[in-house]
């Protein structure tokens, strides 16, 4: 019987080999997906800048108070698009549409934006500041009306003139900023006292206007577009600030008005009066009975008008 080979007392080496994810590893995918989500949020911010106030002012709203809370109001509660949303543990069927915001009222909405965004900038930049208890802003039916009054010693023009006054050019140029970013159109209108002025060729109305020209021109010139200008109007002293006192300095004043998208030109609300009774020498009974029902007709007509409806003549 052979006995076995001795053993060998050299040392055995194991090699083991490595296998990694490729030359680079996998890090480069990390990197990648942060600049994919930084491509798509660019992209959604673009996308939001070119949409309408209205739109913006939705998505703002909705990032205030998305909803997430119990108990919360966000846009998964409700939507201005038309009605509510589903909701959970709710039976859809019970869920009546809520009516969506006219055009008017979001228009309103978008103009109460302006008008805070005005009034934050005047109070912060000092070289308007000074100025800012001379601007008068409210939301009226036509839509945003800025006015912008004169003091006891003149500020914006001198006294029978239509300059411009070089530290009131600054203010009309920061609006005209502001508002040439807009889609609204704008009317301006020249007002003034009740001072006699000039002479029979030139009087408080050809001031009133020529200075609402000098604000246009002005205003033409640091943004605001030609294709938004409405009208620009001259009242001389017929829509006085303060008429208790047509005198006041505060009725020497320049108006802008950011008009809402569909101001309602005319609102009818008229009432036909009844006829008169007879009386000596009235008319014949069938006559009267005629107006009488000439009367009722036009009662019954005006009641299927609505207000706000537009009337062309």
């Amino acid at each position: 019987m052979t006995s076995p080979p001795p053993e060998s007392t050299e040392p055995r080496i194991v090699k083991k080999k490595k296998v990694s994810g490729g030359h680079h590893g996998g890090a480069w995918k990390v990197a990648y997906a942060d600049f994919v989500t930084a491509m798509m949020a660019l992209f959604i911010v673009l996308w939001i800048m070119s949409q309408s106030q209205s739109i913006r002012l939705a998505v703002a709203q909705y990032f205030k108070n998305p909803g997430v809370l119990p108990g919360a109001d966000g846009l998964m509660e409700k939507s201005d698009l038309g009605g509510e949303m589903p909701t959970p543990g709710h039976s859809q069927e019970l869920q009546t549409p809520a009516p969506a915001k006219s055009e008017i009222n979001q228009g309103r909405d978008a103009l109460e934006e302006v008008k805070k965004r005005i009034q934050e900038v005047i109070a912060q930049l000092p070289e308007l500041s000074q100025l800012k208890e001379q601007v008068a802003l409210e939301i009226t039916r036509e839509g945003l009306r800025i006015e912008l009054l004169e003091r006891e010693s003149p500020t914006f023009f001198d006294i029978g003139s239509a300059s411009v006054k070089p530290e009131a050019q600054k203010m009309f140029a920061y609006l005209a900023q502001e508002l040439g970013r807009l889609p609204n159109r704008i009317t301006l209108e020249g007002h003034t006292d009740s001072r006699p002025y000039g002479t029979s060729s030139y009087t408080n109305w050809e001031l009133s206007t020529d200075r609402a020209h000098a604000v246009r021109r002005l205003m033409e010139t640091a943004g605001l577009k030609p294709s938004q200008l409405y009208a620009v109007r001259g009242f001389a002293d017929r829509q006085l600030r303060r008429p208790e006192d047509p005198l006041d300095y505060q009725n020497r004043r320049v108006s802008i008005i950011v008009m809402l998208p569909n101001p309602p030109d005319l609102d009818l609300r008229l009432e036909v009066p009844p006829p008169a009774p007879p009386g000596p020498g009235a008319a014949p009974s069938g006559l009267l009975e005629g107006q009488g029902r000439l009367h009722q007709e036009l009662q019954e007509t005006l009641k299927t008008i609505q207000p706000g409806t537009r009337l062309g003549w």
